[in-house]
């Protein structure tokens, strides 16, 4: 295999770019708090802090998908993924197949059910109780819905400043699985929390890869809010608001903290996994498309398009796989490149007998 100087180098990441569009999308999304508060009429000033850390949160997290995207194999994913949804002759059977891909990968988890049953059932609690608390969440920090009590009928929703649906009375059972979504929510997120740190302190390949940053803390910080949301519930109902002030603000501060650490941590695979849509869509495209054929051994092996794919990100890379007779590594199948590769360090082992073999006649 050649050494070749003129092979492309890594490209480095640019940042003004992601910066950019992550102020844009902090930007957009103040716009869309004034206009749908109307105006900041139906805002609540106590969750302001809330907000705040919510526009600072979204523009982070642009800005790091930005930064994702950047990635070479991340790049093509995306660009061949786009490129092979939006085909005109294609375009009803591959949204079709992208509505199944999101309702069996992201929808009903089925990757991970096929591995264990219990860490699906963990990360569907955890995915469902953040779900349905981000649904009641943010709506009510950004204005967006508010309640208003309108007499003895109970309280109506409004939506943007418009009704919503009929007055709910307080006693109603729909009213009150409504105003106890984010406890239902906590309830969920508590029992996949502690299924997963569970698994970690107990399954020996999970603490063989764990790290307390990564996998521990995302947990920690779920539970916290969880709790201290039920704490805010149980001193409300229970308590008669005792140190309600206190588990309030210490609520907010737990919430900006996992906000915060959101585009940065493990939470992050949350906005990356969509991208899955396009990852089968590109390979399931690539199968119906010219395969490769191995040079050494002449079996069908990839689709060419993938190959050629591969071959761009691994020379952005700064990688060079060329070989002697013009060829790359990745022409060959992976049986042959095991081969091959077995056959150049035997080559190498062998060289290397005969000059110590040598070295030590000369020395005798």
């Amino acid at each position: 295999m050649e050494n070749d100087i003129s092979a492309e180098t890594p490209a480095r990441v640019n940042f003004r770019n992601p910066t950019l569009l992550g102020l844009a999308a902090s930007a957009l999304l103040t716009v869309l708090v004034i206009v749908g508060s109307r105006n900041l009429e139906n805002f609540d000033s106590a969750l302001f802090g809330y907000t705040i850390a919510s526009i600072v949160a979204f523009g982070a997290i642009v800005f790091r998908y930005a930064v994702w995207l950047q990635r070479p194999a991340t790049r093509t994913y995306f660009k061949r993924g786009l490129q092979l949804f939006f085909q005109k002759r294609k375009f009803a059977r591959n949204a079709a197949q992208a509505a199944k891909t999101l309702a069996t990968n992201l929808v009903e988890q089925r990757f991970i059910f096929k591995r264990s049953k219990t860490r699906w059932l963990m990360h569907g609690l955890i995915m469902w109780g953040c779900i349905l608390a981000a649904l009641i969440t943010f709506p009510l920090v950004f204005g967006w819905v508010h309640f208003k009590l309108e007499g003895d009928m109970g309280y109506r929703p409004y939506l943007f400043g418009f009704p919503a649906g009929p007055a709910l009375e307080g006693r109603n059972i729909t009213a009150w699985l409504m105003f106890h979504g984010l406890d239902i929510s906590a309830v969920l997120v508590i029992a996949g929390c502690a299924i997963a740190i569970h698994r970690r302190l107990k399954d020996r390949g999970a603490i063989a890869q764990q790290q307390f940053l990564l996998d521990f803390v995302p947990h920690m910080l779920l539970l916290a809010i969880s709790v201290s949301g039920l704490m805010l519930t149980a001193s409300s109902l229970w308590f008669d608001g005792y140190m309600y002030a206190f588990i309030s603000l210490s609520h907010q501060a737990l919430v900006i903290m996992t906000l915060f650490f959101l585009p940065f941590g493990k939470l992050f695979h949350i906005v990356q996994r969509p991208a899955s849509v396009g990852v089968e869509l590109y390979q399931k495209h690539s199968q119906e498309m010219s395969q490769a054929v191995c040079p050494r051994c002449h079996s069908v092996f990839a689709g060419q398009m993938w190959i050629d794919d591969l071959k761009k990100v691994v020379n952005k890379l700064g990688y060079d796989y060329r070989m002697e007779n013009g060829q790359t590594l990745q022409d060959y199948c992976p049986r042959c490149k095991r081969i091959m590769r077995g056959l150049a360090y035997a080559a190498i082992a062998d060289r290397s007998d005969k000059v110590f073999a040598g070295t030590r006649g000369n020395i005798e």
